[in-house]
């Protein structure tokens, strides 16, 4: 079978990201794109307004990929277990894949929580959240059904309440992470584990329905994040429920 052609988008999607990678966002520049290319200057930005736009789409198709992952798995258990039981396991594939692109998250990382891609960071947000909403609340629904989650608030109220904490506390962990923060390690362990707790009181679950994660996990992570350490065989342990925490 001929293989399909790759579209002049997908090959600037494609080459962007590996340049962003391996030089870094700021030092890459639309040139060395188009020489990597062989393109006219013309043909980007028949595609693209700006590099800002292309790190907007090359964020997007990342949060698409995680989000692909996760319908797979949910798909994948069709009516088996509770809506928890779904919920649980759509957080571990966001995790395990995460981890295994922590190299490419990091590089995500260090180019949206720069001071000048503040409001391009906002904007991805609000694109991850539109993408991942629908199925955070239908998961929300079904648990809320079959009584493994007993809260009674909507479920789209829910899924907002939750989105808002663990951006909040993605963004803590995100600077954390780059070196940006004076918390310690264990400091950021605590506060996660006590945003875990909110979260599960807020859904209803019961105490450690969403699975804690060991100081070694978080530990393990950090050092993965910060290019200290191998990636590891995924575990079947969620982390929290962390939306946006890079």
């Amino acid at each position: 079978m001929i293989p399909a052609k790759i579209s002049t988008k997908e090959r600037i999607l494609n080459e962007s990201r590996r340049l962003f990678f391996e030089k870094g966002y700021e030092t890459t520049s639309i040139q060395d794109i188009l020489s990597a290319l062989d393109i006219a200057k013309g043909t980007f930005y028949h595609h693209f307004q700006s590099k800002e736009e292309l790190l907007e789409e090359i964020a997007v198709q990342f949060a698409k990929e995680a989000h692909t992952a996760m319908q797979a798995e949910i798909g994948d258990l069709g009516s088996e277990g509770t809506g928890l039981d779904k919920l649980r396991r759509a957080l571990i594939v966001a995790r395990n894949w995460k981890k295994g692109k922590a190299e490419e998250v990091r590089f995500l990382l260090e180019s949206l929580f720069s001071a000048s891609n503040l409001q391009l960071r906002d904007k991805i947000r609000r694109k991850s959240v539109d993408l991942s909403f629908p199925l955070f609340a239908s998961l929300i629904v079904e648990g809320q059904q079959d009584e493994s989650l007993k809260s009674a608030l909507r479920a789209d109220h829910l899924t907002s309440i939750i989105f808002d904490l663990s951006d909040a506390l993605g963004e803590k962990v995100a600077f954390y992470l780059l070196g940006r923060s004076k918390e310690s390690e264990a400091d950021i362990y605590d506060l996660m584990l006590s945003y875990h707790k909110t979260i599960e009181d807020l859904l209803g679950c019961p105490e450690g329905g969403l699975d804690y994660f060991s100081r070694e996990d978080w530990s393990e992570l950090a050092q993965l994040f910060k290019g200290g350490g191998a990636v590891s065989v995924p575990s079947l342990e969620p982390l929290p429920l962390v939306a946006n925490a890079g």
